[in-house]
């Protein structure tokens, strides 16, 4: 009832406490902010209720840092569960927390600055260099050659390494796929040579050209050498030469 009447004279409508929850990742913070927000009610109604509880200058200082270095990461988490969220967004997310943590300046934020740097030094993969470069190789440039030990990049032949893992592997996927057909068309021989009988002559000559064609493109298939082929595109890439239908374009899409 105290708090409520200074509420409602200092705001015009009545606005309660909230507590924290703790199977709710965001609802420190709201309780934090309106706690801060209602300061001057909760003060006066601690007086009129004549309690030994009082509030100094600087545990209101104190709450008002928790306040503003939680309210970046309540945005961070937010932008990040976004659906077209990706690594780029994650890079520029993470280094707006740590702009915003830094221009704080207080105990608190330098704490939770040093803390999510180590955690992003510890989970950071070439990956994100891959996708940053992909999406633009001279800003990839300009941030390799920044000297931040939290947001490395890592150089051109360790991506060519991922690259051609990723290659490969989806090379080797699709061939799988192949020998999978291969093996059902030969176990079907004898099933084919029964059907060929009720089929006219086009849909023999149809089958048996399905036929070779499988069989012609799996005999094709050969080892690329991925590693030569990413070198080239990558320098042609940076020149802005690169083709449509290249292993680069294939790890965009990707």
């Amino acid at each position: 009832m105290h708090l409520q009447k200074y509420v409602k004279e200092d705001t015009g409508k009545e606005l309660s406490l909230i507590l924290d929850c703790c199977s709710r990742w965001s609802s420190l913070l709201a309780m934090i902010e309106r706690f801060y927000k209602l300061k001057v009610c909760v003060d006066k109604a601690l007086i009129d209720l004549e309690s030994d509880l009082k509030f100094s200058d600087l545990e209101w200082s104190i709450i008002k840092e928790l306040r503003d270095s939680l309210q970046p990461f309540k945005l961070a988490v937010e932008a990040l569960c976004r659906r077209d969220s990706t690594l780029l967004t994650a890079e520029t997310t993470l280094k707006f927390i740590l702009d915003k943590l830094l221009a704080y300046d207080t105990v608190l934020s330098i704490d939770l600055s040093n803390a999510l740097r180590a955690r992003i030094t510890e989970r950071r993969t070439v990956l994100t260099g891959i996708i940053i470069y992909l999406q633009n190789p001279k800003k990839y440039q300009e941030d390799l050659n920044k000297a931040d030990n939290t947001f490395t990049m890592p150089k051109k032949k360790y991506m060519r390494l991922e690259m051609k893992k990723i290659l490969e592997r989806v090379h080797e996927d699709y061939n799988s796929d192949d020998c999978v057909e291969v093996v059902e068309l030969e176990e079907g021989i004898e099933e084919t040579e029964l059907l060929k009988k009720d089929l006219t002559l086009q849909e023999e000559l149809q089958l048996q050209l399905q036929q070779e064609v499988a069989s012609y493109t799996i005999q094709s298939n050969k080892k690329k050498d991925f590693d030569k082929i990413l070198k080239k595109e990558m320098t042609a890439y940076k020149m802005k030469e690169i083709e449509v239908n290249t292993c680069l374009r294939f790890m965009i899409i990707c």
